[in-house]
Protein backbone atom coordinates (compact mmCIF):
# COMPACT_ATOMS: atom_id res chain seq x y z
CA UNK A 1 0.00 0.00 0.00
CA UNK A 2 3.13 2.77 0.68
CA UNK A 3 4.16 1.43 -2.76
CA UNK A 4 1.98 3.92 -4.46
CA UNK A 5 2.78 7.18 -2.80
CA UNK A 6 6.65 6.58 -3.00
CA UNK A 7 6.07 5.95 -6.66
CA UNK A 8 4.15 8.99 -6.84
CA UNK A 9 7.07 11.04 -5.03
CA UNK A 10 9.67 9.08 -7.27
CA UNK A 11 7.68 10.47 -10.81
CA UNK A 12 7.73 13.64 -9.01
CA UNK A 13 11.17 13.90 -8.47
CA UNK A 14 12.15 12.22 -11.91
CA UNK A 15 9.91 15.27 -13.61
CA UNK A 16 11.54 17.96 -11.11
CA UNK A 17 15.05 16.59 -12.06
CA UNK A 18 14.48 16.53 -15.46
CA UNK A 19 13.13 19.96 -16.02
CA UNK A 20 16.27 21.36 -13.88
CA UNK A 21 18.72 18.86 -16.87
CA UNK A 22 17.34 21.01 -19.57
CA UNK A 23 14.68 18.78 -21.20
CA UNK A 24 13.07 21.89 -22.88
CA UNK A 25 13.56 23.44 -25.79
CA UNK A 26 17.06 23.98 -27.36
CA UNK A 27 19.02 27.28 -26.69
CA UNK A 28 18.05 29.64 -30.39
CA UNK A 29 22.15 29.85 -30.81
CA UNK A 30 24.42 27.23 -30.24
CA UNK A 31 27.19 27.71 -27.29
CA UNK A 32 30.55 28.12 -28.58
CA UNK A 33 33.14 25.48 -27.85
CA UNK A 34 35.33 26.09 -25.16
CA UNK A 35 38.93 28.14 -26.05
CA UNK A 36 39.84 28.42 -21.99
CA UNK A 37 40.84 26.59 -19.02
CA UNK A 38 37.99 28.48 -17.70
CA UNK A 39 35.17 27.56 -20.10
CA UNK A 40 36.30 23.79 -20.14
CA UNK A 41 36.59 23.32 -16.77
CA UNK A 42 32.95 24.75 -16.58
CA UNK A 43 31.48 22.33 -19.27
CA UNK A 44 33.82 19.17 -18.09
CA UNK A 45 32.44 19.77 -14.72
CA UNK A 46 28.32 20.18 -15.72
CA UNK A 47 29.49 16.99 -17.89
CA UNK A 48 30.25 14.97 -14.99
CA UNK A 49 27.48 16.44 -12.88
CA UNK A 50 25.32 14.84 -15.69
CA UNK A 51 26.91 11.26 -14.69
CA UNK A 52 26.22 11.86 -11.30
CA UNK A 53 22.07 13.23 -11.56
CA UNK A 54 21.75 10.65 -14.28
CA UNK A 55 23.14 7.13 -13.05
CA UNK A 56 25.32 8.25 -9.90
CA UNK A 57 28.92 8.04 -8.61
CA UNK A 58 30.51 5.06 -10.53
CA UNK A 59 33.67 5.40 -7.82
CA UNK A 60 31.13 4.47 -4.91
CA UNK A 61 28.96 2.45 -6.89
CA UNK A 62 25.70 4.71 -5.07
CA UNK A 63 22.76 5.04 -7.54
CA UNK A 64 21.31 8.28 -8.17
CA UNK A 65 17.55 9.01 -7.48
CA UNK A 66 17.10 8.40 -11.21
CA UNK A 67 19.01 5.14 -11.17
CA UNK A 68 17.25 4.07 -8.52
CA UNK A 69 13.84 4.70 -9.39
CA UNK A 70 14.76 2.37 -12.56
CA UNK A 71 15.71 -0.09 -10.27
CA UNK A 72 12.33 -0.28 -8.63
CA UNK A 73 10.49 0.26 -11.90
CA UNK A 74 12.35 -2.90 -12.64
CA UNK A 75 11.61 -4.61 -9.34
CA UNK A 76 7.80 -3.73 -9.47
CA UNK A 77 8.34 -5.21 -13.44
CA UNK A 78 6.65 -2.24 -14.33
CA UNK A 79 8.20 -1.48 -17.99
CA UNK A 80 6.36 1.48 -18.84
CA UNK A 81 7.79 3.75 -15.73
CA UNK A 82 10.67 1.78 -16.22
CA UNK A 83 10.93 2.85 -19.49
CA UNK A 84 10.26 6.17 -19.03
CA UNK A 85 12.95 6.94 -15.87
CA UNK A 86 15.28 5.53 -18.63
CA UNK A 87 14.51 7.97 -21.03
CA UNK A 88 14.76 10.63 -18.60
CA UNK A 89 18.23 9.27 -17.47
CA UNK A 90 19.56 9.32 -21.22
CA UNK A 91 18.21 13.05 -22.05
CA UNK A 92 20.66 13.83 -18.81
CA UNK A 93 23.63 11.74 -20.33
CA UNK A 94 22.88 13.42 -23.74
CA UNK A 95 23.20 16.45 -21.97
CA UNK A 96 26.53 15.48 -20.59
CA UNK A 97 28.19 14.93 -24.14
CA UNK A 98 26.77 18.14 -25.28
CA UNK A 99 28.70 19.57 -22.59
CA UNK A 100 31.58 17.09 -23.29
CA UNK A 101 31.69 18.48 -26.59
CA UNK A 102 31.86 21.83 -25.64
CA UNK A 103 34.31 21.27 -23.11
CA UNK A 104 36.56 19.58 -26.08
CA UNK A 105 37.23 22.52 -27.90
CA UNK A 106 40.15 23.20 -25.45
CA UNK A 107 42.94 20.91 -27.27
CA UNK A 108 44.72 20.42 -23.70
CA UNK A 109 41.83 18.92 -22.30
CA UNK A 110 40.55 16.72 -25.30
CA UNK A 111 41.30 13.65 -24.04
CA UNK A 112 39.15 13.51 -20.90
CA UNK A 113 36.33 15.27 -22.73
CA UNK A 114 37.11 11.94 -25.13
CA UNK A 115 36.56 9.80 -22.15
CA UNK A 116 33.87 11.04 -20.56
CA UNK A 117 32.01 11.01 -23.69
CA UNK A 118 32.60 7.00 -23.70
CA UNK A 119 31.57 6.53 -20.33
CA UNK A 120 28.31 8.31 -21.20
CA UNK A 121 27.91 6.55 -24.65
CA UNK A 122 28.55 3.26 -22.38
CA UNK A 123 26.32 3.96 -19.17
CA UNK A 124 23.35 4.92 -22.62
CA UNK A 125 23.92 1.33 -23.36
CA UNK A 126 23.29 -0.42 -19.83
CA UNK A 127 20.38 1.93 -19.23
CA UNK A 128 18.86 0.62 -22.97
CA UNK A 129 19.74 -2.99 -22.03
CA UNK A 130 17.94 -2.39 -18.67
CA UNK A 131 15.26 -1.85 -19.93
CA UNK A 132 15.27 -4.25 -22.73
CA UNK A 133 15.61 -6.60 -19.93
CA UNK A 134 12.46 -4.84 -18.26
CA UNK A 135 10.85 -5.22 -21.29
CA UNK A 136 11.67 -9.01 -22.07
CA UNK A 137 12.89 -7.75 -25.61
CA UNK A 138 14.37 -10.73 -27.42
CA UNK A 139 18.48 -9.97 -27.32
CA UNK A 140 18.55 -8.33 -24.40
CA UNK A 141 22.03 -8.90 -22.59
CA UNK A 142 23.02 -8.06 -19.00
CA UNK A 143 23.28 -3.97 -18.45
CA UNK A 144 26.56 -4.60 -17.25
CA UNK A 145 27.46 -6.90 -20.16
CA UNK A 146 25.97 -4.17 -22.30
CA UNK A 147 28.38 -0.96 -20.31
CA UNK A 148 31.54 -3.06 -20.81
CA UNK A 149 31.06 -4.02 -24.35
CA UNK A 150 30.22 -0.18 -24.97
CA UNK A 151 33.68 0.47 -23.98
CA UNK A 152 32.59 1.73 -20.44
CA UNK A 153 35.57 0.50 -18.39
CA UNK A 154 38.21 1.56 -20.44
CA UNK A 155 36.79 4.96 -20.94
CA UNK A 156 36.10 5.23 -17.11
CA UNK A 157 39.90 4.41 -16.62
CA UNK A 158 40.96 7.00 -19.23
CA UNK A 159 38.97 9.41 -17.79
CA UNK A 160 40.63 9.05 -13.90
CA UNK A 161 43.46 9.24 -15.50
CA UNK A 162 43.34 12.13 -17.71
CA UNK A 163 42.13 14.38 -14.78
CA UNK A 164 44.51 13.27 -12.68
CA UNK A 165 47.29 13.94 -14.97
CA UNK A 166 45.23 17.19 -16.88
CA UNK A 167 48.13 19.84 -16.97
CA UNK A 168 46.36 23.38 -15.02
CA UNK A 169 47.58 26.59 -17.17
CA UNK A 170 49.72 28.54 -14.94
CA UNK A 171 47.20 31.87 -14.55
CA UNK A 172 44.40 29.18 -14.31
CA UNK A 173 42.72 29.21 -10.48
CA UNK A 174 40.43 26.02 -10.83
CA UNK A 175 37.35 25.71 -9.31
CA UNK A 176 36.39 22.53 -7.54
CA UNK A 177 33.76 20.69 -8.98
CA UNK A 178 30.87 18.95 -6.65
CA UNK A 179 30.66 16.04 -8.99
CA UNK A 180 33.69 15.13 -8.36
CA UNK A 181 33.38 14.33 -4.92
CA UNK A 182 29.69 12.32 -5.93
CA UNK A 183 27.33 15.20 -5.03
CA UNK A 184 25.47 17.34 -8.11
Amino acid sequence: MKQRPLGAIAMVLIALVGAACGTGAPSAAPTPAAATYAEYETAFCAAFTSLIIAVGNPDAGTPSVLSKSLDDAITARDADAAESVAATITRGLESGRQEAALAGGWEPGKSTTVAIDHVLVAFEAEIAAKVAGAKHAAGAVDPQTAFEKAGGVEAWSALVGGVGTLAVPADASPKPCPAFSGTP
